[in-house]
């Protein structure tokens, strides 16, 4: 198994009464390239609080999106149920991945959350993300799969399915056994899918309104029919996704004034603080340990969020445009944005860190776009030797990312 680059960083502190600090780093192409940090100018207090109030105002904007796509998907699963056709069933999918999409553009926001909020609210909101959008998921306890067709919650006649019955099967005894989610719908309306051309029939919701003689036989009533419960699973899951993700969004909006507040009356560099935290806080754990670090050991099972649609890479891409939106777009009344001031503090952060984060993108997308299931085989498919070369690639690019801002911290946490 090829290394982990792991990339060797120093930073020397200059003496406490210097402007001016100076490290290393290393560049996208592996080359050293001089990090120099500069002390936060007072004239940026207004601009950077004016950022915070941006971006806090993104926040309320990108939360009412997923509700709104949260709304048109339930739409289309209402459709789709009325009439379970193949071309219901694939604007039903288009749906879902709209919305998950969407969701993860909210990504680096719940990572902010779990920095300004109070303890209770986090761990609340920690629990709603565990049903909204928890991976992997074991795909044997939703439903059937392909060597145990009478599996899972659809075909376990004994489970109740209501949603109070679904929250209390959601991971009773491993946390990958979920029955609530994003990508239990995923599972429900994809199905296994593992050679991407096996996609789940429409007629697996078609429903039944007649029992055969050997149902009535066996004591079996329409609503224990496979297709009935599978219907009435797949919009309990809806109806539970939206109740979790409004909750979750109620939080934010019991908070916000009180937040804006705070955030406000803060200083300047512990609002930068804040943000760099938030960002590489997602980029480590959702990236780096969710993912690719147990790609990087095999284990394809624990690090493909989207196994069934094929769409990791929609999740990954969104959750970067986050970084690059929050770095970018929010600006101060004097056309500054966080950028622009990130780059007045280290002389090097725009070479540097957007090398990284362009390629770093295009590693990914590429990485997830081309991945396959464990044990499947097609012409051209990626050797083993190659993905392990593409995981460790992508690991060093994120790290050099989070590397660059970490730089960036330790300077303005040395001002205080």
């Amino acid at each position: 198994m090829l290394r982990i680059v792991l990339i060797s960083l120093g930073l020397v502190l200059a003496s406490c009464d210097s402007e001016v600090q100076t490290s290393s780093n290393i560049d996208a192409n592996g080359s050293s390239v001089s990090v120099n940090t500069s002390a936060l100018d007072p004239a940026l207090d207004g601009p950077i609080r004016t950022i915070m109030m941006g971006y806090l105002d993104q926040i309320d904007t990108d939360y009412d999106a997923v509700a709104s796509e949260l709304m048109a998907f339930e739409s289309q699963v209402g459709q789709f149920l009325e009439n379970p056709e193949t071309s219901s069933m694939n604007a039903m999918r288009s749906g879902w991945l709209t919305a998950q999409s969407s969701y993860e553009l909210t990504t680096l926001h719940r990572y902010f959350s779990e920095l300004v909020l109070s303890e209770e609210d986090v761990l609340t909101l920690f629990q709603l993300q565990y049903q909204i959008n928890h991976w992997p998921i074991l795909p044997g306890y939703v439903d059937y799969v392909a060597d145990y067709q009478d599996s899972g919650i659809v075909n376990d006649i004994t489970v109740i399915l209501d949603l109070e019955s679904l929250r209390q099967e959601h991971g009773v005894f491993d946390l990958a056994e979920a029955s609530l989610g994003f990508h239990v719908l995923e599972f429900l309306i994809w199905g296994e899918n593992k050679d991407r051309q096996s996609e789940r029939p429409a007629s697996d919701y078609r429903a039944v309104s007649e029992l055969t003689n050997i149902q009535i036989d066996n004591g079996l009533q329409l609503d224990q029919i496979s297709n009935n419960r599978r219907r009435q699973l797949l919009r309990i899951n809806t109806e539970a996704l939206l109740t979790d993700f409004g909750r979750s969004q109620e939080i934010w909006l019991e908070n916000s004034e009180n937040l804006r507040s705070r955030l406000t009356a803060m200083n300047s560099v512990e609002t930068l603080i804040l943000l760099i935290e938030a960002v590489t806080g997602m980029l480590t754990e959702e990236m780096l340990v969710r993912s690719l670090y147990p790609l990087l050991n095999g284990d394809y099972n624990e690090s493909i969020q989207s196994p069934y649609s094929y769409s990791t890479q929609n999740a990954v891409s969104a959750q970067l445009s986050s970084v690059e939106r929050l770095l970018l777009e929010s600006r101060a009344d004097d056309g500054r944005s966080l950028d622009t001031i990130l780059v007045s503090l280290s002389t090097d952060f725009e070479e540097f860190f957007y090398q990284n984060f362009d390629a770093s993108k295009e590693c990914l997308v590429l990485l997830y776009s081309t991945l396959q299931s464990p044990g499947q085989t097609q012409g051209g498919s990626p050797t083993a030797a190659q993905t392990e070369f593409d995981v460790v690639e992508c690991i060093n690019l994120l790290t050099n990312m989070i590397d660059n801002l970490e730089q960036i911290k330790v300077s303005l946490s040395s001002s205080f």
